[in-house]
Parts: C-alpha cells; sequence; structure tokens
C-alpha cells in the first residue's frame, strides 16, 4: 500500500465500493477531465498547491498520465475535455456575476488561451474526441453522453480536474445516467477556498485530510462513485485485462 493510499482510507471511508473485482475493459472509458495549464501547470494562472496533504496540480499529472497511456496499451476509449468561457463572453451567464474578472477579453479562463490548453504532454491521439465546455459537468451543453453511448459504455473513469468542481458534477451526471463511475484520487486535486487572494484574511493553514479535496471525495464516494488510487485502478485493469484473456482462451479451447 502506498503513502496515498494510507491517507485515501485514513480520511475517505469507502465502506460502501460497488465496482466489482473486475470489469468489461471494451466498455470502460477513461474521461481526461480538464488536464489544462490554467491550474496544473506551476506557470498556471490559477495553479493548485497542496493544500492538506493533497496533490497539487503538477503531482496529479504523473497518475493522470500514466492512466490514459494504460488506457490506450488496454484498449479503452480516453475522451478528452477542456474547460474554459468564450473569449468574447458569450457564454458565461450568472458566473460573470460571481467573477466579474472572467469577463475581460484577455482572461485567463477563456478558451483558446494559453491557460485554457492541455498540459503539455498531454497530447490526444486520432480517434480520441476532444470537447469544450463551459460549465462543471462534462455532460452539460455537449456530446459527452453521445460518445459514450456510442460506445456502450458501462464503467466511466474520471482522471483529472478539479476534484471539487468538474470532477463531482460530471460523476453526479454520469451516476445519475446509470454509469458505473470511478474517480481516480491522485490524478486529480482541488481548488482551495482561500488560495490567489480571493480572501486573504483566511488563508489559512489547512490540517491534513481537510479541505475542499478531501471533502469532495469523501462526498463522491458516499453518493456516486468509487474512489481509487491510480495504484488500485491500474491493478483493476490488469486484473480484468488477464480475466478477458482467460476466457477468451477457454472460448477457443472449447470451440476445437
Amino acid at each position: 500500500m502506498t503513502a496515498f493510499e494510507d491517507k485515501l482510507n485514513k480520511y475517505v471511508d469507502r465502506s460502501n465500493s460497488f465496482i466489482p473485482d473486475t470489469i468489461d475493459l471494451s466498455k470502460t472509458v477513461v474521461h481526461a477531465l480538464d488536464i489544462q495549464n490554467l491550474c496544473l501547470d506551476p506557470n498556471g494562472a490559477d495553479y493548485i498547491e497542496s493544500v492538506g496533504g493533497a496533490p497539487s496540480g503538477a503531482e496529479s499529472l504523473g497518475p493522470a498520465k500514466r492512466l490514459i497511456e494504460l488506457a490506450r496499451e488496454k484498449g479503452m476509449k480516453v475522451i478528452w475535455s477542456l474547460w474554459g468561457m468564450h473569449p468574447e463572453g458569450a457564454d458565461i451567464g450568472i458566473w460573470g456575476l460571481k467573477y466579474p474578472s472572467w469577463r475581460e477579453p484577455n482572461s485567463p479562463f477563456n478558451h483558446g488561451t494559453w491557460n485554457g490548453a492541455l498540459v503539455e504532454g498531454f497530447e490526444p491521439q486520432k480517434g480520441e474526441p476532444v470537447f469544450q465546455k463551459h460549465r462543471n459537468s462534462s455532460f452539460y451543453g455537449t456530446a459527452f453522453n453521445e460518445y459514450l453511448m456510442q460506445d456502450r459504455a458501462e464503467y466511466l473513469v474520471i482522471v483529472g480536474s478539479s476534484t471539487a468542481n468538474c470532477v463531482p458534477t460530471t460523476a453526479r451526471d454520469g451516476f445519475d445516467r446509470g454509469y458505473k463511475v470511478i474517480v481516480v484520487a491522485d490524478s486529480g486535486t482541488a481548488i482551495p477556498l482561500n488560495t490567489h487572494g480571493r480572501n486573504p484574511e483566511f488563508d489559512k493553514e489547512t490540517p491534513e485530510g481537510y479541505g475542499q479535496y478531501w471533502e469532495s471525495l469523501r462526498n463522491i464516494q458516499a453518493q456516486y462513485a468509487d474512489v481509487m488510487s491510480s495504484d488500485e485502478f491500474a491493478a483493476l485493469v490488469e486484473r480484468s485485462s488477464a480475466a478477458q484473456t482467460k476466457s477468451g482462451e477457454q472460448l477457443t479451447s472449447a470451440a476445437r
């Protein structure tokens, strides 16, 4: 067991896990959710530092990349999303009231900016859909559900950020639509409540196991997904792959 899994077991009650010991990889889609410079590159305008023992933005990238590559190796579909606003503010809606600076033409929260681009080293391959979204859930106003239905997906695996915003809304919407959702905890991070001058008066040290990241994971696990570490999900994939290989061999032998 890794040090991260020790923390995960300590701070998140996973006793109600529902994902079986093996899954059908042909019906599993890995969703590379918003792996963008904005929050995950140290030079990003809203870079996420480690708070309360959660991974920092940069620390989440290794597990995310590993699982995307594993998905390709094992024949799972990978679907990408990019979060942001229209450069002219056409789709900002009520968020413009909450965050007036997002209305600025040069806002780093806009699509088409360096901040809005995928982190270097994360490159979609041919056949991997990439879609833009302007709200937290990947299902809102996009063709994401159609992509999943086309691939007859049963399992939706969320890899990416933010664990307190886009991850839980996407997980909840997926669960409500009947998908068996897995959230890979260490492949994502969450913006603390009070970073980047949002409210310096309350920008204090967060105790280990507290903060948006851990609280969100606790809620995700309690209600609409299974939370796993990247190592746990990788082990699930390897078990499932071995089981499918064995089943195929048995069918071939029986047909002889």
